[in-house]
Order: C-alpha cells, then structure tokens, then sequence
C-alpha cells in the first residue's frame, strides 16, 4: 500500500510540474509604412507560444538607438500571446531618409530559435514644404 501512495504521489507531481517545451512564434519581417520626417512609425506584433511550456523572453533589443521595443508579458503561457510594442523615430537621426532597415531582437528559452530577429522597414519622407 505505502509503494502504491508513493507511485502515486510521484505521478502526481510530475503531472503538475511545469514542464514541455516553448515554441515562439512571431513574424520576422514587417513594414512600418511611410512616415514624415520628424514623425514616429509604431506597430504591435504578436509573439505567441505555440508550445507546451512557458515561453520566458530574456531580453528585447534593437539594433539602433532611434528603435524602441517592448513586449508585454516576457513570460508567455503555452497557448497565449503578447504583444511586441515597437517605435521608431525617424527624427533621432538627421541623415535618415528614404527607406531605412532596422532590427528587433528577442531573446527567449525557445531551445530551436532562442535569438529571433525581426527585420523592420520604414519609408521616411520629406516635410512637406510651403
């Protein structure tokens, strides 16, 4: 009877154990469209977890200062999604214009893509003249 409780008892918290794998899922390319000169391009992506186990992001960077992004949570439960706020400025520098290409890292416990980059495009035009 104890070794019958003890299998038990064992099963049971490996059943409730976190475990499984994550699976991140996010585009890897997007075109913020066309911006004035001075203005701010801003998209929200959707990071999901297609996996088993709890998706936790270590770190969001970017490639160039004049790119911000955050994502909202940094842990992402096996099925959900977040949200990948990113902004880019296109007055942070005097010489970008015409289109220009950035990056978004994501750093993550994802064992096939623990390093995702997101390739951001943007057209910056001219103010308009008067």
């Amino acid at each position: 009877m104890r070794r019958l409780v003890l299998i038990v008892a064992v099963w049971l918290v490996a059943a409730c154990t976190p475990g499984g794998t994550p699976d991140i899922d996010v585009a890897t390319s997007h075109d913020l469209g066309t911006v004035v000169k001075g203005a701010r391009a801003v998209a929200d992506l959707p990071v999901r977890n297609l996996g088993t186990g709890p998706l936790a992001v270590a770190a969001v960077s970017t490639s160039c200062g004049c790119t911000t992004a955050t994502l909202t949570p940094m842990t992402i439960a096996p099925g959900a999604e977040g949200r990948l706020h990113i902004e880019y400025n296109s007055n942070a520098h005097a010489e970008d214009m015409g289109r220009i290409d950035r990056s978004v890292f994501i750093s993550s416990n994802d064992p096939d893509e623990d390093d995702v980059q997101i390739r951001i495009t943007v057209l910056v035009t001219p103010k308009a003249t008067s």
